[in-house]
């Protein structure tokens, strides 16, 4: 906001300075080139600086797992950033926010759960400390202040993990692991039923009975799966949480998925038992053209209207 003041023409900066203590905030992977010299020189004359890095919830309205490695970097980069701006224009940095985002607004449901986030929050802390992380930091930081059976993971794997860990806030740790791990289930599983239930068979009740054979036994189990992460996951929730917090987050980031499981579901139980033949083609439902209204609605008329 200060620098957009400045962008404005405002040049009396001077005023400000026995008024405000200016932080300065970025949260992507590498902060250096965000930042030019004559950035840093502008705020030189503030007898103190702050900067803001992030451990958690940064990474987007929706973003449900947090992985270390780009929060990492982020403080990694803040910190060799403030040295060379320290160095080189006299900036008097007086320590580092490590921020984390819980909703992007009110109207929103909680991202990036707090104590999931414990070991993101402990590598930055850490990462302060050092200067810089090496492989021995590494083992002692997961292993001994983490207690986890492994390093956590820095970034998505391409293969289902999960890691085991005592810390406090550890149960809400492993159950993200847990959903990362039925999530995969789904896109796997659905991306092999959507080949041969797509939408035009459950408009006609229409199917192969064989492929929907296979399609409703890998259905079956994955709905096991996803009612059992359910239960599991509202009871970890109450651990840390409100009993309102379970469900939100259930119906923001989940209960989609079970309802397009259980809708495919449903609908080659249904159709395995009464369909006794295959529609001839050109199936009968498929002659009337598509037609699709235009809104004739802006926002500033919504507005206007209210």
């Amino acid at each position: 906001m200060l620098s957009q003041l400045v962008n404005t023409g405002y040049n009396n900066v001077t005023e400000l300075i026995e008024l405000v203590v200016p932080m300065v905030w970025a949260y992507v992977d590498d902060i250096k080139p965000w930042f030019d010299e004559t950035f840093w020189m502008k705020f030189s004359i503030f007898p103190e600086v702050w900067t803001a890095s992030s451990y958690k919830g940064s990474s987007g309205e929706l973003t449900t797992m947090n992985y270390i490695g780009h929060h990492q970097r982020n403080q990694q980069t803040w910190l060799e950033a403030m040295y060379i701006a320290s160095e080189r224009y006299k900036v008097n940095f007086t320590g580092v926010a490590i921020t984390g985002w819980s909703r992007y607004d009110h109207m929103l449901s909680l991202c990036e759960f707090l104590p999931s986030s414990i070991p993101s929050l402990a590598y930055l802390l850490q990462t302060i400390v050092y200067g810089r992380l090496t492989n021995e930091l590494n083992e002692t930081i997961s292993r001994t202040l983490l207690g986890c059976t492994q390093m956590p993971l820095w970034e998505r794997s391409m293969y289902p993990t999960y890691v085991s860990c005592t810390f406090p806030g550890h149960e809400m740790y492993e159950m993200m692991y847990q959903y990362d791990y039925v999530m995969r289930q789904y896109e796997e599983t659905m991306s092999f039923v959507r080949l041969y239930i797509t939408d035009i068979h459950l408009r006609q009740n229409y199917i192969h009975y064989k492929r929907g054979e296979e399609c409703f036994e890998r259905l079956l189990s994955l709905e096991s799966q996803m009612i059992h992460f359910i239960d599991a996951f509202q009871n970890a929730c109450l651990v840390f949480f409100t009993a309102d917090i379970g469900p939100e987050w259930l119906q923001t980031y989940f209960m989609r998925t079970l309802k397009d499981v259980q809708q495919r579901t449903n609908f080659i139980e249904r159709t395995l038992k009464t369909q006794s033949s295959w529609l001839q083609r050109p199936l009968p439902k498929n002659f009337s053209r598509i037609i699709i209204k235009k809104r004739n609605i802006t926002v500033n008329s919504l507005i206007q209207n209210s």
